[in-house]
């Protein structure tokens, strides 16, 4: 009799145990996802890069950081130095990285948040072409469950230029998340 009164308490005690094994299931896919698109980029493999992003349109967009503009600004004038935004695609993107012999975009400070059908990863990056640190910021990766695999919706990131601005150590950066 005690066994059957208390199996209603074990069930419902066991749900959040559920839930919390699939949210650990999702992020472990999700940092799986950022460690093939690290990987991507250091090896130029376009193939598993365009597999990470969703079919259609994909939003790709960034925003140089006010005190880098302004410095650009400076240095360049208005005119030449244009506009702080710009727009773009991940195919670009990675078309952008044959210029280099070597790149690697470095995330740390990772935040995941999800539900099980939608995703939102925030992250601090810093991007290197041929071993050198060119620009750092914060990417924000949104991303659907989508046929049972996450896929990328959109990435968006702030710029800062190493020209003018060095990243800040970790800790400090996790301070401000």
């Amino acid at each position: 009799m005690k066994t059957i009164k208390l199996l209603p308490v074990i069930l419902l005690l066991s749900i959040p145990h559920a839930f919390a094994q699939q949210a650990t299931a999702n992020k472990k896919e999700i940092t799986t996802l950022i460690d093939k698109y690290t990987k991507s980029v250091i090896e130029k493999d376009s193939t598993t890069f365009y597999d990470l992003f969703n079919d259609g349109p994909v939003t790709w967009c960034a925003a140089l950081k006010d005190r880098s503009q302004a410095l650009e600004i400076e240095k360049k004038g208005a005119k030449a130095a244009g506009s702080n935004y710009f727009l773009g695609s991940y195919k670009g993107f990675f078309r952008s990285l044959y210029r280099y012999k070597s790149t690697e975009d470095k995330f740390d400070n990772i935040r995941i948040t999800e539900d099980g059908t939608v995703a939102l990863v925030a992250m601090d990056y810093s991007f290197w072409a041929d071993n050198k640190m060119t620009n750092w910021g914060g990417k924000y990766l949104s991303l659907i469950k989508r046929d049972g695999k996450w896929k990328i919706t959109s990435v968006i990131f702030s710029l800062e230029l190493t020209d003018y601005f060095k990243q800040p150590p970790l800790k400090a950066r996790q301070k401000l998340s």
